[in-house]
C-alpha cells in the first residue's frame, strides 16, 4: 500500500498522541486519522498562528477530519501532571474508559539545541527539560493508560526515539533521554506482556518537520543538507503507527526497536513521495 487506508482498519479504534501539533506527532495523528480511528492529540499550541513555530492543534484536528477520521484536541502541558491527569480523565470518560493507542511522543527542547557542546558548560535547565518532557512525560501517560488498556487485555503503547539512544547526537542530554525511551517501551513490555498489551519504541530517520524547514540552520550545515536531501516526512512514522495499531500480531513485536523503514517494507507502505527512505543504524 502507498499509505492510504480506504478500508479504514481503525474505524472505532481511540487513539492518544501526546506533541501532535506539529512535527513527527503530527505525521502519526494524521495517519491515524486517515485508517479511521478517533485521535485525540495534546500539545500547548491551541489555535492557528498562536505560536511563532507552524503548526497548532486546530490545524492538526482539521487535517484529521479531512482525513476521514475524527480529531480531537486537548490542551495539555506535559511538564504538569495537574494538566496531563486532567486530559486522559478526559479521553477515558468520553471513550468510556477506553484508549486502545498511546503514542508517547511530546518532547521540549532549545530554541536552539547545542550542538557538540561539552556537558559541563551545558545550562543544568537543559538536562530538567528534555528529561521531564520527553521521558518522564511518557512514563506518567503510560502510567495513566495502562491499567484501561490491562482490563481491556488489549492495547498498544507507541514511543518514538532515534539513533540518539546509540550514537553521540547533539548533546549528552539529548542522547541519555533517548536512550531512557527506548529503556522505558523494552521495561514496560515486561510488565504489560502478560495483559496482552504491547510496548514498542519506534525510530524514524531525519525529519523534514515544520521546525527544520522553517529554521534549518537550527542544525549544522551538513546535517541540514543530508536532512533536505534524504529526510523523511513525519508522516512516513505516522503510516508505521497506523500499520502497527493495525496488525492483529503486534504483541510479537513488543518490547523490540523497530525502524520505520523497516517497517515500511514489513507492511508495504511509502513516504508521501513514493520512496521507502533509508533506515538509520541500529549501533
Amino acid at each position: 500500500m502507498n499509505g492510504s487506508f480506504p478500508s479504514k482498519p481503525l474505524d472505532g479504534t481511540v487513539a492518544v498522541v501526546t506533541g501532535g501539533s506539529r512535527g513527527v506527532g503530527k505525521g502519526i495523528a494524521l495517519a491515524l486519522g486517515e485508517a479511521g480511528a478517533t485521535v485525540y492529540v495534546t500539545g500547548r499550541t491551541q489555535a492557528r498562528g498562536a505560536s511563532s513555530w507552524p503548526g497548532s492543534l486546530q490545524e492538526t484536528v482539521e487535517e484529521i477530519d479531512r482525513r476521514g477520521g475524527r480529531g480531537i484536541g486537548i490542551v495539555c502541558d506535559h511538564a504538569d501532571d495537574g494538566s496531563v491527569e486532567r486530559a486522559f480523565t478526559r479521553v477515558l470518560e468520553e471513550q468510556g474508559g477506553r484508549i486502545d493507542v498511546l503514542v508517547n511522543n511530546v518532547f521540549a527542547a532549545p530554541a536552539r539545541m547545542p550542538v557538540g557542546q561539552p556537558f559541563w558548560e551545558l545550562e543544568p535547565s537543559l538536562w530538567e527539560t528534555m528529561m521531564r518532557v520527553g521521558l518522564r512525560s511518557h512514563y506518567m501517560a503510560s502510567r495513566l493508560v495502562a491499567p484501561h488498556m490491562i482490563s481491556r487485555r488489549q492495547g498498544l503503547i507507541v514511543n518514538t526515539s532515534s539513533g540518539g539512544a546509540v550514537r553521540y547526537t547533539f548533546n549528552v542530554p539529548f542522547g541519555v533521554q533517548k536512550a531512557g525511551v527506548n529503556k522505558l517501551a523494552s521495561d514496560m513490555a515486561h510488565d504489560l506482556r502478560p495483559f496482552n498489551v504491547a510496548s514498542v519504541v519506534i525510530w524514524p530517520g531525519f525529519i523534514k518537520s515544520e521546525k527544520f524547514l522553517a529554521q534549518p540552520d537550527r542544525v549544522p550545515a551538513a546535517l541540514a543538507k543530508r536532512i533536505m536531501e534524504h529526510g523523511e516526512s513525519a508522516e512516513f512514522a505516522g503510516r508505521a503507527v497506523a500499520a502497527l495499531a493495525a496488525d492483529k500480531d503486534v504483541m510479537r513485536k513488543s518490547g523490540q526497536l523497530l525502524l520505520v523503514a523497516e517497517l515500511a517494507r514489513e507492511y508495504g507502505f511509502t513516504d508521501v513521495d513514493g520512496r521507502i527512505p533509508e533506515a538509520p543504524a541500529r549501533q
